[in-house]
C-alpha cells in the first residue's frame, strides 16, 4: 500500500479496498450518511452535448445516465403528465444532484450524476473530506475549498444523545470522513454555516504499546496508520444498482499513544501502525454506533 507523507504528526490513515483501487468513496444505499450529493442552483445546462452536462457550484457534471425527478417522484411515474428530462432543467433552478463518486470519471474528466431532483431549496454538500486545513480553517470536498471559519461543527449524533449533537474540534477532522456542509450561498468563495460529521459514532480507539518497553509508546512519538476496511454495500451508479466493496480513503494527523478513528464504515478492518522503524498489526470489526477499544503492540 502506497503511503503519503502529510508532514509531522500522526500521519496517514487509508481505508481502501482492492476491488476498485483507482476509485475513491462511492455513493451507496447502506445509509443516507454516506451518500454523495450536492444541492444548489443550476449555473448552466447543456442537453445537446455528448454527454449532456450541468454546472452546479462550478462543477461540470455528466447527467447522461441520471434519472431526473421532481418533488421525489420518479420520471417514469404514471401520475406525472409528462416525463421530466434534461430539457426541463433551467439555469437558476435549485436541484439536488446525487453522484456516483467524489472524483471525476477518468474517461470523461467529469463527475457523474445518478439522479437529479428538481424542487430543492438549499445550498448544501455531502461528501468525503478530501483535504483539511486547520489553520484557515477550511475543508475541501468535491474539489471545492469551503471556508469553515465561522461554521458550527458537530457530530451527527446517530446514537440520539438527549443533550443534542456533540461539537467537533476542526483540528480533529480526518480526510475521508463524510460531512454535510450547509453553505451561505453558491457564490464563490464558498463559506459554510455548519459542518456535520456523519457516522461519527463508528469508532476504533487504538492504544499503542511498545513491545520492547512492555509499556505504552512514547506520548510524543508520531505514528502513521494504514487501515483497510472490507464492506459490502449497495451502490447506485449510472446504470447500476448492485452490491460492491466500498472504497474509502482516510488520513489524519496528530501525536500521542492513542489513535482515535471515527466516522468509519462498518466492516472488517485491518489496521497497520508504523512508528519510526516499528510496526503493529490488528484486525478489528467496526460496528455501527460503537467504539471499539483495542490495544496494539508495535515492534
Amino acid at each position: 500500500m502506497k503511503r503519503i507523507a502529510l508532514g509531522m504528526g500522526l500521519g496517514f490513515i487509508l481505508l481502501a479496498l482492492a476491488a476498485w483501487p483507482a476509485q475513491r468513496a462511492v455513493a451507496d444505499d447502506e445509509t443516507e450518511n454516506v451518500r454523495i450529493k450536492l444541492e444548489a442552483p443550476l449555473d448552466a445546462v447543456n442537453c445537446a452535448g455528448t454527454p449532456a452536462v450541468i454546472n452546479v457550484l462550478g462543477l461540470m457534471i455528466d447527467i447522461s445516465h441520471a434519472q431526473v425527478e421532481v418533488h421525489g417522484e420518479d420520471v417514469e411515474d404514471e401520475s406525472e403528465d409528462a416525463p421530466i428530462t434534461c430539457a426541463d432543467l433551467m439555469v437558476g433552478q435549485t436541484v439536488e444532484v446525487k453522484l456516483a463518486s467524489d472524483v471525476a470519471d477518468p474517461m470523461t474528466g467529469l463527475l457523474s450524476a445518478t439522479e437529479v431532483e428538481l424542487g430543492a431549496s438549499g445550498v448544501e454538500i455531502q461528501a468525503p473530506l478530501q483535504a483539511v486545513d486547520p489553520n484557515a480553517p477550511s475543508v475541501t470536498v468535491l474539489g471545492l475549498v469551503v471556508d469553515i471559519h465561522n461554521a458550527t461543527t458537530e457530530n451527527d449524533d446517530s446514537q440520539g444523545d438527549e443533550e443534542g449533537e456533540a461539537p467537533v474540534d476542526p483540528t480533529k477532522l480526518m480526510v475521508g470522513q463524510t460531512v454535510e456542509l450547509e453553505l451561505v450561498s453558491s457564490t464563490p468563495p464558498l463559506v459554510a454555516t455548519s459542518l456535520e460529521v456523519k457516522n461519527s459514532d463508528n469508532e476504533v480507539e487504538l492504544h499503542l504499546i511498545d513491545k520492547d518497553m512492555n509499556d505504552d509508546a512514547n506520548e510524543d512519538d508520531a505514528s502513521e496508520a494504514d487501515v483497510d476496511v472490507m464492506e459490502k454495500v449497495v451502490v447506485t451508479a449510472p446504470g447500476s444498482h448492485k452490491h460492491v466493496k466500498q472504497v474509502v480513503e482516510m488520513h489524519m494527523t496528530g501525536s500521542g499513544n492513542t489513535i482515535r478513528l471515527s466516522g468509519l464504515p462498518t466492516g472488517k478492518a485491518k489496521i497497520t501502525v508504523t512508528r519510526g522503524n516499528k510496526t503493529g498489526h490488528k484486525a478489528v470489526k467496526v460496528k455501527a454506533n460503537q467504539t471499539r477499544v483495542v490495544k496494539m503492540r508495535i515492534k
